[in-house]
């Protein structure tokens, strides 16, 4: 009976959004949605496309877009090209979900409108209006300068949207002093009764810069250019993408994308004055997640979400994930955490757990537990350098290795600050070309490709004394650490006065589950 009933529902739903697109669909539409669809045997078929991590039903995706809460649904829009496994031709995708991990797809969102110029839909945010309905800002890409242009629901459920006919309503004369290069990806937020939005760009002598509007319509179609709220630092960023500009925990935080990987703020804003004033500066992630967006959910939890790369090879007809989605909060030390949403435990297949103990000078294979989709929980205590090597071949050689040591985390390529502690936690989700690891409560999260072969499942945990460059290791030289975490000389001081060289870290808990997949339903992605 319940089936039945969802069946009815759904099909009633269609009907609706037939009715209220009209008689007849846009042909832009229907053209970009039956490419979409053509591709999904191709993407379906491939084994090593991840079966967690949030994708379209086939084909590219990257950043995420117009992210929101809203009627009991975190609604997640994104970055799409309809046409290609590549990066091109954007249209928003658009996917529902009742808790961040089983997602209904849904009629691809906004397209280009050829006939008035547009060539592409770059990113943009979400936010509810005074009618307490959602709008989404968006650059619009076709006119000789950016435009930001607003999409308005046409039903309460969103399925479909249609553009505001005075688009844009926002241009680069807002700017008294002159174009911003550059100039897109708006995010809105509330704040004392006021909407306000931030874009990215630059300055035509190359510095980066977040630039401040504030809706002077209480229906979003106006805005007034307050000026930059925040300049680079330094003189290698050229622009800034995506920022995201927000509340959290008594702070403010401001992310952004300056072509490399994300990096973040926290501190105070003076609206009055126009400016943000940072205090504590990190790496969002030092792997290959990218683009980020915010949105907050009906139990008060400040959500992240971020573009993953893949690096999948033509010919699949996908490519790239959305990472999973992050709760944000401050530490004690005044730097970000990261951590997964509890919700994914549900995917959780049987545990098994493994004992606690010294671990020898090789790394010890996990029987029982082949997995290219698998969550990992552990906890070492003592020095060296400890971890797991993933994705083994039957000759012993890893995919990716995941370790600890003085003080940093190293995730295949790239490393992340998580400083010396008493106990390190590792969260470990490999899901079949990626993976993110989390170390002490979120205070590193990192999201990473992973090459390696479809045969390739072993899993094996290690913990040496000393400098750990032997076998096994495969990470970066211990220079260059990236930014992300407080203190970073003093931290390094003190592994040394613990003289790591001399003891092993020791296993004091190990857990494993398969992981399941989640449930990307295609039901109520027609036209």
């Amino acid at each position: 009976m319940t089936s039945r009933r969802r069946f009815i529902q759904a099909g009633a739903a269609l009907l609706a959004s037939s009715s209220m697109r009209g008689a007849e669909a846009d042909p832009a539409l229907v053209k970009a949605m039956e490419a979409v669809r053509a591709a999904i045997p191709i993407a379906e078929s491939d084994p090593d496309r991840p079966i967690y991590h949030f994708h379209p039903p086939a084909n590219w995706t990257n950043d995420p877009n117009g992210t929101l809460f809203y009627k009991g649904w975190h609604h997640l829009f994104y970055q799409l090209n309809p046409f290609a496994s590549r990066l091109g031709s954007q249209h928003w995708g658009h996917a529902r979900s009742r808790d961040m991990v089983n997602w209904e797809h849904l009629p691809i969102a906004i397209w280009p409108s050829s006939e008035k110029g547009e060539r592409a839909i770059f990113s943009g945010g979400a936010v509810i209006a005074s009618d307490g309905r959602p709008r989404l800002i968006y650059t619009s890409i076709g006119q000789p300068q950016p435009e930001q242009w607003m999409a308005i629901p046409k039903d309460d459920d969103l399925f479909v949207w249609e553009k505001f006919p005075g688009n844009p309503v926002l241009t680069q004369a807002a700017h008294a002093s002159g174009n911003i290069s550059q100039w897109r990806d708006p995010f809105m937020f509330r704040e004392g009764g006021e909407i306000y939005m931030v874009c990215g760009g630059g300055t035509a002598a190359g510095r980066a810069q977040v630039q401040l509007y504030r809706a002077v319509k209480s229906d979003l179609t106006a805005w007034k250019h307050l000026g930059p709220v925040f300049q680079t630092l330094e003189r290698e960023s050229r622009n800034f993408e995506c920022p995201n500009l927000f509340k959290l925990d008594g702070k403010w935080v401001l992310i952004v994308s300056p072509n490399r990987v994300c990096e973040y703020w926290v501190g105070d804003l003076d609206l009055a004055k126009t400016r943000f004033v940072p205090e504590a500066h990190g790496v969002l992630d030092p792997g290959d997640a990218y683009a980020s967006n915010i949105s907050v959910d009906d139990k008060g939890r400040t959500i992240l979400w971020l573009w993953g790369r893949t690096n999948t090879p033509q010919g699949k007809g996908w490519g790239s994930v959305i990472t999973m989605p992050r709760l944000l909060s401050i530490g004690s030390d005044g730097y970000l955490r990261q951590r997964v949403p509890p919700e994914f435990e549900t995917l959780r297949g049987e545990v098994k757990t493994f004992p606690a103990g010294e671990l020898g000078d090789k790394p010890q294979v996990l029987d029982g537990v082949p997995g290219d989709a698998t969550e990992i929980e552990a906890e070492f205590t003592g020095g060296g350098t400890f971890g797991f090597e993933l994705r083994r071949s039957a000759e012993g050689k890893p995919g990716v290795v995941v370790s600890v040591q003085q003080g940093s985390l190293t995730v295949g390529n790239v490393r992340a600050f998580v400083g010396t502690a008493p106990r390190y936690k590792f969260r470990i989700f490999l899901d079949k070309r990626c993976i993110e690891v989390y170390v002490n409560d979120g205070m590193a999260a990192v999201y990473n490709p992973v090459e390696a072969g479809l045969q390739d499942q072993g899993i094996a945990v290690f913990a040496r004394a000393g400098s750990g460059r032997g076998r096994g290791l495969g990470g970066p030289p211990t220079t260059g650490l990236p930014l992300g975490g407080p203190a970073t000389g003093a931290a390094r001081a003190g592994s040394a006065a613990n003289n790591p060289a001399m003891t092993a870290a020791r296993l004091e808990s190990l857990k494993v589950w398969p992981m399941k997949a989640a449930s990307f339903s295609l039901d109520r992605f027609q036209v």
